[in-house]
């Protein structure tokens, strides 16, 4: 959901040389993408004997300028609550915003890391699972600029615990309280959105700083609560969110400290496509993903609506590669 402006950089050398090894049959660099972020991460999907598909090889990154990397030190396959391998799913993993950190689980010793484009790689303080929850419960989240990771996993009632984490320095910020659903972190990283459980099959939205403190909360209109997913601006405390669909949608204004809709300006989005993100990728930008699953390949669109104007543009479009068993777009 996030889009890098930096140059290539001679780091991508290292970070080959490392870990990441570049694809033999990786696509030549277009002239419309002269920088290196990840456009989305991706496992193939391999057919067990039992009939049923299943993550193998390795995950692998596919960039902007058409390459494609090997992320070998990456957990293909989660440790279960028991500690075993299952290769029934994938490990998780996660790219940040502007394409140039992923997230996951590393393979050596099941730590978790954040390993920057440039080869950096920083290690994660331990985050031991309670007992009866295994990897395979863990979703992970960062930030626009992949400075925070957010550190999640759901229990069997189904309720989402998290730690959040400060990348550069290693170290955890703070623990979030429980909740029915992360909705990622603000445009500039400072604060989360969550949605809680508010009774009588109502949605409660709570803001939340990085040390898991509550900034502001509120029980919203069903307007907004039935029109997931939300953003959450850098000002903590106005929620981006759209309606409908094709000519007719419309990009909505919430804020959760005042209870009250702020605002709605129109715009198209293709038809027969599903919005799968939202994130605030400026002041007055926000940047949906929109995926296309009727192609026997999914199409992902990369739009930027202004918030003031509506006028929209597509920054990106792509087919995800076929045979893959599952993938992680880079978001905004």
């Amino acid at each position: 959901m996030r889009h890098s402006k930096l140059p290539i950089a001679s780091g991508l050398v290292g970070l080959a040389l490392s870990t990441l090894t570049i694809s033999a049959t990786a696509a030549p660099a277009t002239a419309r993408t002269a920088h290196h972020s990840i456009r989305y991460a991706s496992v193939d999907a391999c057919r067990a004997k039992d009939g049923t598909e299943r993550p193998c090889h390795t995950w692998r990154l596919d960039l902007l300028d058409g390459r494609r990397v090997t992320l070998k030190d990456a957990m293909l396959w989660p440790l279960n609550a028991k500690g075993k391998v299952d290769k029934s799913t994938s490990a998780p993993v996660t790219v940040s915003g502007d394409g140039e950190s992923v997230a996951y689980f590393r393979k050596s010793d099941h730590r978790l890391v954040v390993r920057e484009f440039d080869g950096k790689v920083h290690v994660m303080p331990k985050t031991p699972l309670p007992r009866g929850i295994g990897m395979d419960a863990v979703t992970l989240d960062m930030s626009q600029d992949g400075s925070r990771l957010a550190f999640l996993y759901t229990d069997r009632d189904g309720v989402i615990h998290g730690r959040l984490f400060d990348v550069a320095r290693a170290t955890a910020t703070g623990t979030l309280p429980e909740s029915n659903g992360f909705s990622g972190f603000s445009g500039d990283g400072s604060a989360v959105l969550l949605r809680l459980d508010a009774g009588a099959n109502t949605t409660g939205l709570s803001v939340r700083d990085l040390t898991g403190a509550e900034l502001a909360g509120a029980i919203p209109p069903q307007i907004v609560a039935n029109n997931g997913p939300w953003a959450l601006s850098a000002d903590d405390r106005t929620v981006a969110f759209v309606t409908r669909g094709g000519k007719k949608a419309a990009l909505h204004f919430y804020d959760v400290k005042t209870d009250q809709t702020t605002g709605t300006v129109r715009f198209s989005l293709p038809g027969d496509t599903l919005l799968d993100m939202i994130d605030w990728t400026g002041e007055h930008e926000v940047t949906l993903h929109i995926t296309d699953y009727g192609t026997g390949r999914d199409t992902v669109t990369v739009m930027t609506i202004d918030t003031q104007t509506g006028k929209t543009r597509i920054r990106d479009r792509y087919k995800v590669r076929s045979g893959v068993y599952t993938y992680q777009t880079c978001g905004g």
